[in-house]
């Protein structure tokens, strides 16, 4: 009998495309202020990040940076159903693109997470504001 275990494989192969998306966001927006220096890159955007639990119909943000409107924690907040990166996440797959997130425009990532049976059981978003 296989031992029941979650396969840290899964969740290493995420980290390397967050983590070039983030890289790749910072230095497109470091370009576009016409600035060299890291250091502007992070004084001017700001990248956020969500967990998000799902539930069969929700994602619903777990551990997050984003702040909701009137400034409270965005954590126990659900990712609406009719942006782009719901019905992609719905089908398993990722959605790189713009995205508004409590009035503020992102460029984003959002990649599924998904059990070892392949069961959706959430989602992870990296974003730099815009």
């Amino acid at each position: 009998m296989r031992p029941n275990r979650r396969s840290p494989v899964r969740a290493g192969m995420l980290i390397f495309p967050v983590l070039a998306l983030t890289f790749a966001l910072a230095f497109m927006a470091m370009a576009e202020k016409g600035s060299s220096s890291s250091a502007a890159v992070t004084m001017q955007s700001k990248i956020e990040a969500t967990i998000f639990s799902y539930d069969g119909k929700d994602f619903t943000r777990t551990k997050t940076t984003l702040v909701t409107e009137d400034g409270k924690s965005a954590v126990n907040t659900k990712l609406e159903h009719n942006p782009p990166a719901y019905k992609a996440l719905v089908q398993k797959h990722s959605y790189v693109g713009e995205t508004t997130v409590f009035g503020r425009k992102y460029d984003a990532y959002y990649a599924p997470l998904t059990s070892d049976d392949g069961k959706l059981t959430g989602a992870l978003f990296v974003g730099v504001a815009k």
